[in-house]
């Protein structure tokens, strides 16, 4: 074992686990590792063994992450260890110390980097690729790909994901592409996970709690009252005085229930950002306060700390006072309609022991450490864009992840709770499932395109395709889907016809109640209701059942159209767009397509497009702010989005050739058979030009369905920042000088405010603490929150 790597583990006092130890072997040898284990089981360590490597070597190291906050998160710890001299940052926000020994970078960064043929990546000896299981992300997964596919020979990889069922695979293809790859498997949780099932019982009127699984299977507990509920399922047993009567537990109950059961502090995972201000708000309401005095003095430090450069009148605007009530009482809600800042504190508070539940979309699950003694999962079917459906076994697995604390619980307690029309059986099976195949979604962009026209012959493009982790993929499995295509085809003919003779699939929409289960803004099921006859509710099942059928078919036909050429149809459709609108000739880029290749957007066609035509040239920094809004906002409320509003018929006219060429691109995207970009959307615009123009966070509005309704935090600071972004593009590309000026101008007036206050990292990045242990034993340890809360009780409906 190398000596600056052996200091490493000394200077941390750490005992490798076995599958960390065999890691490091793979990376003595010289060779790339894929490294897939749970959350928080140290994977980290391995990345920060290779980087000892190839520091120890003379190399650089570059390190990538799939978001710029997480980016800048790896900043301060890469920089606490090693010395802030020697971490530099690369985002499309911060450039500091590209020259450094190990740089930070966005996974975007990188690959351009590769296109570029930068001199950068001659000198990084090793890349970090974290959290690569994003590749299966539908509009940034194929930069993971393309980077493992440009890699140069002398670039050792290490790859960490989490827990997926093919690694094994990934591996190969990782082997076969850019060269020797081990896989490193480990499985077991750093701490041992206990799934568990909550329902409230009507009849004996109290909550019943057993577990779920019992040596891979389905509980005797869990078999018991499964009986004992189906019991009651039918309208006909409504008055028997045998089985139980089963409802969803009340928020209240579960939070009571985990605190005199000592497994606190927990996180509950509710789908919908207004269902966690309304539980965080309703639980404080009702009397729960955990913490004592000085402890709640800390946690207004720790607000205060994160907070005081805003206004107060931005303050009250974003209901501070209400925020910082629940936060005191040990209670949170975190979303991402949360202001960047308020989320900060939040996960400060949760990491120094000051926070007994918080309630938090599944967005906590993806690159935050928030580890918890108990997770809850409310219900276990989420929204989908079109409707709602059941979980899959890797998005269980990443929300009960955060459940047990490494070091400080002896185990680890994953909740679900009874929910109408789910059945037992149903429940168990996602539970105790493992199954989280890693899929790939490679497929060209008109950014890739441009970027392989100005590098690669179109051979040589169509060589890089072939080696796709996709189509790697595709052409080793076809023979498999097909055979499972067929079989799933004859399954789905069986359910529709079960569907049809229960009186279902006549043309009635499936209710989004019925497939959602209770309110998730309530949190409760109505006790008093009947229950669904037993009629219905295998109606239900059945029709979820065709839909769940009928989705593997769609997923099948498209990988057996993907493994027939389906990546060279796409790369000829995606050519063929841009000769015809002159971005390319042939095989060779235009001006116009030159631009592209530095844009790397959703909208990237329609940017260079809006650029080459002049639609944002001889304007002012607020209304191309505003004008380059209409390629990053899109509305996505349930409300109707309010009507574009412009402050001069000189921005109506330009936003109408925005418009204009959007659709020139859609109808020539229909024409050869590729999924259409999505159209352009103005109802942000007149908020990002009053922002522009110096208007104060608390007066901004946006007009939603004839309300006066104020703009998220989170959101307002989201969207600005993906318009800063694509205005950075802008004032690289733009043609004219004047146009670069003023895209940087714009750029500058909306970074202000509650929006300069979410990134700024500079020299001392350093100085920023990384978080230290979570729930370290100077805060209480894990049985800090013992007592039982005062819950006001209210009358439960019978």
């Amino acid at each position: 074992m190398s000596t600056l790597p052996a200091d490493l583990l000394a200077a941390r006092d750490i005992t490798p686990d076995e599958f960390q130890i065999e890691a490091f072997a793979v990376l003595d040898r010289g060779e790339s590792v894929l490294v897939t284990a749970p959350t928080s089981s140290g994977k980290t360590l391995v990345a920060e063994y290779g980087i000892a490597t190839a520091l120890e070597q003379g190399q650089r190291a570059a390190y990538t992450a799939p978001t710029k906050a997480l980016s800048n998160q790896k900043l301060r710890e890469l920089s606490s260890w090693l010395g802030a001299d020697r971490v530099g940052l690369l985002t499309g926000d911060n450039v500091v110390r590209p020259h450094a020994d190990v740089v930070v970078m966005t996974t975007e960064v990188l690959r351009n980097m590769i296109y570029a043929a930068s001199h950068h990546v001659a000198q990084f000896g090793l890349t970090v690729l974290d959290e690569i299981h994003y590749l299966q992300d539908p509009y940034r997964g194929a930069v993971w790909e393309e980077i493992i596919i440009s890699a140069p020979a002398h670039m050792r990889l290490v790859c960490l994901s989490a827990t997926v069922s093919n690694a094994r695979e990934l591996a190969r293809w990782i082997d076969a592409t850019a060269g020797a790859c081990s896989v490193v498997v480990c499985s077991q949780r750093p701490v041992p996970l206990e799934d568990r099932f909550l329902l409230f019982d009507r009849h004996s009127r109290r909550l019943v709690d057993v577990p779920t699984l019992r040596d891979g299977g389905q509980s005797p507990e869990f078999e018991r009252v499964a009986a004992q509920a189906s019991v009651r399922a039918d309208r006909r047993h409504r008055h028997r005085r045998t089985g139980m009567r089963p409802a969803r537990p009340r928020r209240s109950e579960v939070v009571e229930h985990l605190t005199a059961a000592g497994r606190l502090p927990a996180i509950v995972f509710v789908f919908s950002r207004q269902g966690c201000d309304d539980a965080a708000r309703s639980l404080v309401a009702g009397g729960v306060a955990f913490l004592d005095g000085p402890e709640q003095h800390r946690v207004r430090q720790i607000a205060t700390a994160h907070t005081s450069h805003f206004e107060p009148r931005d303050l009250a605007a974003l209901g501070y006072d209400d925020w910082l009530n629940q936060l005191t009482a040990g209670v949170a809600a975190h979303h991402a309609g949360l202001m960047p800042a308020f989320k900060e504190a939040i996960e400060e508070c949760f990491a120094a022991g000051l926070l007994a539940v918080v309630f938090a979309t599944e967005t906590l699950a993806v690159g935050v450490n928030m580890p918890a003694r108990s997770v809850v999962v409310e219900q276990l079917s989420g929204y989908r864009g079109e409707g709602f459906a059941l979980l899959t076994p890797g998005e269980y697995t990443q929300l009960t992840g955060r459940a047990g604390r490494r070091g400080i619980d002896e185990a680890g307690y994953a909740y679900t709770l009874w929910q109408p029309h789910l059945d037992f059986a149903e429940t168990a099976r996602l539970v105790a499932s493992n199954e989280f195949e890693l899929e790939s979604s490679f497929r060209p962009t008109y950014n890739m395109v441009a970027n392989l026209m100005a590098s690669r012959t179109r051979d040589e493009a169509v060589d890089l395709l072939a080696q796709s982790f996709s189509q790697w993929r595709a052409d080793r499995r076809v023979g498999q889907w097909t055979e499972r295509l067929d079989a799933e085809r004859a399954e789905l003919r069986t359910a529709r016809a079960r569907v049809r003779s229960m009186g279902g699939g006549r043309g009635r929409p499936r209710s989004q109640a019925a497939a959602r289960g209770p309110s998730a803004r309530s949190g409760r099921h109505r006790r008093g209701e009947p229950s669904s006859s037993q009629g219905q509710r295998h109606l239900i099942e059945a029709e979820r059942h065709v839909e769940q059928v009928a989705a593997r078919v769609s997923r099948l036909k498209e990988r057996i159209k993907l493994a027939e050429g389906g990546l060279v149809r796409r790369l000829d459709a995606v050519s063929d767009v841009l000769n015809a609108f002159e971005c390319a000739d042939g095989w060779s880029l235009t001006p116009t397509g030159d631009c592209l290749r530095a844009v790397f957007h959703e909208s990237d066609l329609l940017t260079v497009l809006c650029l080459r035509d002049g639609v944002f040239d001889h304007v002012e920094p607020a209304q191309l702010a505003g004008l380059v809004s209409l390629l990053t906002y899109a509305h996505r409320s349930s409300q109707p989005p309010p009507a574009p509003c412009y402050p001069d018929q000189d921005s109506r006219t330009r936003a109408a050739h925005v418009f204009e060429l959007a659709a020139q691109i859609r109808r020539a995207e229909h024409q050869r058979a590729m999924a259409t970009s999505r159209a352009p959307d103005a109802s942000f615009f007149a908020t990002v030009y009053a922002w522009a123009d110096g208007t104060p966070y608390a007066d901004l509005r946006l007009s939603d369905a004839g309300t006066d309704q104020m703009l998220p935090g989170g959101d307002f600071v989201r969207q600005m920042r993906q318009l800063i972004d694509l205005l950075d593009r802008i004032a690289d590309v733009a043609q004219q000088q004047r146009t670069r000026r003023v895209a940087a101008e714009a750029r500058q007036a909306l970074d202000r405010g509650v929006v300069a206050s979410v990134v700024h990292v500079g020299d001392d990045a350093a100085a920023i603490p990384a978080a230290g242990p979570v729930w370290a034993a100077t805060h209480g340890g894990p049985d800090r929150f013992a007592p039982v809360p005062v819950v006001r009780r209210t009358r439960r409906l019978s």
